[in-house]
């Protein structure tokens, strides 16, 4: 699969890039109370399942998660990103490393999305570099864009269903590499201390990296958004009491 026949020009350069690197750091910025009374939570729920919950909307069960997902000052810090407010809609809660390769988010949406899409990862821990860190190249923002409409095209017909992003790394994964090693640019690790929050675009290439110690733990949450004025697709958002947006899903 070539890279030129499934990527598109990123948009024009414009205020929705962000910044330079496509990502924004905010250090020691969420509250220690509500990173203890989630991880209290999540051991309670998750204490045999590294993973996480298996499903990816446990914010609409788990008041712990929820505050997190919705905390003022995050929703903020996202409004102003975005130029609108971005409501919750996605939790990955496992504590390592997703090992998820090299992928755009933005390819996950339907084209209505666009750049109304941030993801925010949650650290819970001084992460470790054996982990499996969370890695992402800087500015990879502006390099040509995979759409939904292109890889669901290139996917057989029989995986044309709801594991589809599953199904998409076989073709994903060899072509990034590729362009990677082409660009011959290398990776920015990230290594983040409890209560750092990063902010990344829908347009970052970026990865789970695998750990150099299997299963070794790797504190986190990681939470999807989007701009509400841009998701016709899903329930209309709703603004929880602690200031925050969510989709009742």
């Amino acid at each position: 699969m070539k890279f030129a026949s499934m990527t598109v020009p990123p948009p024009p350069a414009g205020p929705l890039d962000w910044n330079e690197e496509g990502v924004v750091l905010l250090p020691n910025f969420m509250p220690s109370n509500l990173m203890d009374e989630y991880e209290a939570c999540w051991l309670a729920n998750n204490s045999e399942r590294p993973g996480g919950w298996p499903d990816c909307t446990p914010y609409r069960r788990h008041p712990e998660l929820f505050a997190m997902a919705t905390y003022g000052p995050l929703a903020e810090e996202l409004e102003k990103l975005l130029g609108e407010p971005a409501g919750v809609h996605l939790n990955l809660t496992g504590w390592v490393s997703t090992e998820r390769n090299w992928h755009q988010d933005s390819y996950l949406n339907p084209a209505l999305v666009g750049d109304y899409y941030a993801a925010v990862w949650i650290a819970l821990q001084d992460v470790h570099p054996d982990s499996g860190p969370f890695q992402y190249f800087s500015g990879s923002h502006r390099w040509p864009q995979v759409t939904n409409e292109k890889i669901l095209e290139a996917l057989e017909p029989e995986e044309r269903d709801e594991y589809w992003p599953k199904y998409s790394e076989r073709l994903l994964t060899p072509m990034f590499e590729q362009y990677i090693a082409d660009q011959a640019v290398e990776p920015v690790s990230h290594l983040p201390k409890r209560g750092d929050v990063l902010i990344w675009h829908g347009r970052l290439l970026h990865r789970g990296s695998a750990p150099k110690i299997p299963q070794m733990e790797r504190r986190a949450l990681i939470m999807h958004y989007s701009g509400i004025q841009h998701r016709q697709d899903m329930p209309a958002a709703e603004q929880s009491a602690y200031g925050g947006w969510y989709f009742p899903l």
